[in-house]
């Protein structure tokens, strides 16, 4: 899509396809990509004391922070409202209860955190088959950010891109920590089996 059709085209044939009902349930589906979200699913697995579970997700969310932080300030890239300039009354759909930003909008910080909490529940549910219900999650949260104002489809792309990548080098990284420590863990009980008899 990013090939074939102009930042400016992608962003107004997804804006201008609004409602009243449509203002009030993309707002609530926006706050899926908030890192308070994200902050919600690692305090339950404190409090249910799934540690190496809150750790992962800890270093995935700090991992989504840090490129993203760096990558806004680095491109500071003007958001729709500023972007369409004059044209904005006239083009550019927002809802009145949001407050709309006008810079640092590449890449977009909310679906980053969605994609990157959508895909470790993904990596962690036990039904699989819930995989599906999250990516449609994380997909909402993004399409939101473009519905609100708030960002350009290559902002939600590039956002979605970091946080499931995040997921994949966090749980990938302490998956193979896991793998390199079991044969000394193994060693180690076999030696102590054999010592014993």
């Amino acid at each position: 899509m990013l090939a074939t059709y102009s930042q400016r085209d992608l962003f107004l044939s997804i804006n201008r396809e609004h409602s009243g009902w449509g203002d009030v349930i993309v707002t609530g589906l926006t706050y899926l990509g908030d890192g308070i979200m994200f902050g919600i699913v690692l305090f339950l697995m404190l409090v249910t004391q799934r540690f190496r579970l809150f750790f992962i997700g800890l270093a995935v969310l700090l991992l989504v922070t840090i490129v993203v932080q760096m990558a806004k300030h680095y491109y500071n890239a003007p958001r729709p409202i500023s972007y369409f300039g004059d044209e904005t009354a006239t083009l550019v759909h927002t809802v009145r209860w949001v407050n709309v930003h006008s810079s640092c909008s590449f890449p977009s910080g909310h679906s980053a955190a969605a994609f990157g909490m959508f895909s470790f529940l993904a990596v962690i549910v036990r039904n699989k088959k819930l995989g599906l219900l999250l990516l449609i999650m994380a997909l909402g949260a993004g399409y939101s950010r473009i519905y609100l104002a708030q960002h350009f489809f290559i902002d939600v792309y590039v956002g979605s891109i970091v946080g499931t990548l995040s997921t994949v080098i966090v749980y990938g990284l302490f998956s193979f920590r896991d793998t390199r420590s079991s044969p000394e863990v193994c060693a180690e009980a076999l030696l102590q089996a054999n010592a014993t008899t």
